[in-house]
């Protein structure tokens, strides 16, 4: 638990220490284009395999590197260079998107929860993504790992929601261990702790840097 600034400060210190030492290392981490950002988590939902997704995104950008080139593309090639990920209706759902970015916003990503939301195929946690990696917004990201987490560092019962992304309690605990002006590092820092420390099982958590605070630690050891 955070019971005081103090240790959500030392908690902060902690995860983004760790973060120096332990980040993964992904092509769309050094971009700071929002569009280039919000190809990469449209690429990436519901994808485990970032090895498949490096390349499809590579190749993706390659081809059509602003909404213009997206919005003017065939499907069928924008299907060919995801097929590999699965799920080839994001094609459409791409093309939409870039569609709708051209006639509405010039072809730029809008600086806005509300209307990156209402983006076709956009969703909370992907809207807050671009606000956070792109455009450095102090908004948290919560998906499913993220809300594993805040439920094992403070204690929550019961199973984790079905759509997290939008349970409002969720994101205002998220958001409130947010250091201001870091959110881009430390919701990096988070989703890189859920991948190889605080798995869904047999998490490590003799090796997490923030297990002093967390409440599953202290009652599993």
């Amino acid at each position: 638990m955070l019971p005081g600034e103090r240790e959500k400060l030392e908690f902060q210190n902690r995860l983004l220490d760790w973060f120096e030492r332990a980040r993964r290392d992904f092509p769309w981490r050094s971009q700071s284009d929002p569009y280039a950002i919000l190809i990469a988590e449209k690429l990436l939902q519901q994808t485990a395999a970032r090895d498949v997704v490096v390349q499809a995104y590579e190749q993706f950008l390659h081809q059509y590197p602003t909404p213009h080139h997206l919005a003017a593309a065939n499907v069928s090639d924008i299907e060919e260079i995801i097929k590999s990920l699965g799920l080839t209706y994001r094609a459409k759902e791409l093309q939409a998107m870039a569609q709708e970015l051209v006639a509405h916003y010039g072809g730029e990503v809008p600086r806005d929860l509300k209307e990156l939301i209402a983006l076709p195929g956009v969703g909370d946690y992907s809207a807050r993504a671009v606000l956070s990696f792109a455009f450095g917004e102090n908004v948290p990201i919560v998906d499913t790992n993220v809300a594993r987490l805040l439920y094992r560092l403070y204690g929550i019962p019961g199973p984790l929601p079905a759509n997290p992304a939008r349970k409002k309690s969720l994101i205002e605990l998220a958001g409130e261990l947010i250091p201001a002006g870091q959110s881009r590092d430390f919701n990096l820092a988070i989703l890189d702790l859920c991948a190889q420390i605080c798995r869904p099982t047999d998490p490590t958590c003799p090796d997490c840097p923030i297990k002093v605070y967390c409440s599953y630690f202290m009652r599993e050891g």
